[in-house]
């Protein structure tokens, strides 16, 4: 082994002295490090020695490697650590954390047309960087269930601070609440439905995810009466396609309170065929009124319900009359 890592150094050495410089190597040769058998399997024992938690033994035998063969082998280390996901102790941890203030040495550069750009050779710094990041949101992930869970997690408390750290723990929300036991779920959504003067919510998108897993209809009703955005109007257009399931039309009606909603959410429900009893009761009544009336019954025209609108008593409630003839003059 001792000689084929000599021989690898000499190797490096001639390679290196028709760079341009101490720091500039070329691609090839960047890539001949990385599949050197030799390198790989130094590669290997420092991987055992991180594994046992032998952070001394490890620092010796990296630091007795030459230059650049020592920055190859530190990234490819790095790398297999990222690779592998492993999970490391809380001394592979500091050694990871380490490698942030370990600069590179070696660059390349890429030509390009016009242009040259200059990167790292062996970027093992950024990926440890990476896997520190990942390492933090996994422990983040393992709070959250386990204070949902143990029912201390406060919404209000967990989702404010730095913009960056709510996105992020905005993401494992909105990408663990399913994972969560109903006991779980049922204490976080009433946090937002059992104090209605809360003046805290949290944003449409986590709103949107606590009413879907949860079917609450407290919750849609808030959610309708936020500001409307894109994922407002995206959950309005997933109950339309589930409709006339009887949960979602329900919430279909409810978003007719929500002034930017209403005429998507009439013309969903407008275009059910049959229309549930429930349906044509709360939209014969939305036909009555002098606002809404107009539209409710173009929407009904519209989508072929002509006939309903034909057999309904006009006689004695002008407002009816007036809004079911023109909605059929109209067709």
């Amino acid at each position: 082994m001792r000689q084929g890592l000599l021989a690898s150094i000499l190797l490096s050495a001639s390679l290196l002295t028709s760079q341009v410089s101490a720091s500039d190597v070329q691609p090839s040769f960047v890539n001949s490090l990385l599949v050197d058998q030799q390198l790989n399997k130094k590669v290997d024992e420092l991987h055992q020695y991180l594994i046992d938690g032998d952070i001394i033994t490890l620092n010796f035998s990296l630091n007795r490697l030459s230059m650049p063969q020592q920055e190859a082998v530190r990234f490819m280390l790095v790398q297999q650590i990222e690779q592998k996901k492993l999970i490391l102790s809380p001394k592979g941890t500091i050694w990871l954390k380490e490698q942030l203030a370990i600069h590179p040495t070696y660059t390349i550069k890429e030509q390009g047309n016009g242009y040259v750009v200059t990167k790292l050779a062996f970027d093992y710094s950024s990926i440890a960087s990476r896997v520190l990041n990942q390492m933090k949101k996994d422990q983040q992930v393992l709070d959250f269930i386990l204070a949902a869970e143990e029912h201390r997690l406060v919404l209000s408390e967990w989702l404010v601070g730095e913009p960056h750290e709510v996105r992020v723990r905005q993401s494992i929300v909105l990408a663990e609440l399913d994972s969560l036991t109903p006991e779980a779920l049922g204490y976080l959504v009433s946090q937002i439905t059992d104090d209605p003067l809360s003046v805290w919510l949290p944003t449409t998108e986590v709103m949107v995810r606590l009413a879907q897993l949860s079917q609450s209809s407290d919750v849609y009703k808030i959610l309708w009466k936020m500001r409307t955005d894109q994922h407002s109007i995206a959950e309005l257009e997933r109950l339309s396609r589930i409709a006339p399931d009887p949960f979602a039309t329900q919430q279909l009606m409810s978003a007719t309170n929500n002034p930017s909603l209403k005429q998507n959410a009439f013309a969903s429900l407008a275009q059910l065929h049959p229309l549930p009893q429930d349906v044509q009761q709360f939209l014969l009544a939305k036909i009555d009124h002098i606002q809404d009336g107009g539209a409710v019954a173009m929407h009904l025209a519209n989508y072929g319900h002509t006939s309903w609108l034909e057999s309904l008593p006009t006689t004695r409630n002008k407002v009816r009359k007036q809004h079911v003839s023109l909605a059929l003059s109209q067709r």
